[in-house]
């Protein structure tokens, strides 16, 4: 099921979710990071980055988070972690910039991936998968990714239920 115009942010109640078992990825909180990934296209194993849909609210789902295969030439998205909360979850803080300014990676109400101002869903890489705090509301599995093009701008969104994806944090 493809973003919808009208969802709405994920608004969590009760505490998060424990951390996966497996070895989660320790990030360095100086360090900036680009959140690289492998999916399948086709059913053949593509490798690109996260990047944001658009640029300002007159893009058909601006903010919204999607992979684009290739380099990470342009403007993929560049995040700082927060160190891990006591419960092991970080904070995926977006570095700034004139279109990025102020926001953070969380969840809509659907579990789409976007960039957000307000709300504080966090995030940990385990085992090489991306793991949202609230996974359980959706399912418990990790985040994934599908390509979405109807009524949407064209991408492949990254979010919780779909088909997943293995990632790390790659130093910019």
């Amino acid at each position: 099921m493809p973003p919808k115009m009208d969802d709405k942010p994920f608004v969590p109640s009760g505490g998060p979710d424990p951390l996966p078992a497996g070895e989660a990825f320790n990030a360095d909180p100086t360090i900036v990071y680009r959140l690289k990934a492998t999916w399948k296209k086709n059913g053949k194993p593509v490798t690109g980055y996260a990047y944001s849909v658009g640029a300002n609210p007159s893009d058909s789902f601006w903010d919204y988070v999607v992979f684009q295969e290739g380099s990470a030439a342009g403007k993929a998205l560049k995040f700082y972690l927060s160190p891990p909360d006591e419960y092991g979850w970080c904070r995926w803080n977006i570095k700034d910039d004139d279109w990025n300014s102020g926001y953070h990676l969380d969840c809509k109400a659907t579990g789409y991936l976007y960039r957000a101002s307000l709300y504080d869903t966090k995030f940990r890489i385990v085992d090489r998968q991306l793991f949202c705090s609230y996974s359980s509301t959706w399912g418990g599995a990790p985040v994934g990714s599908e390509y979405a093009f109807v009524l949407v701008s064209p991408g492949e969104y990254l979010g919780t239920g779909l088909p997943t994806f293995t990632c790390e944090l790659e130093p910019v």
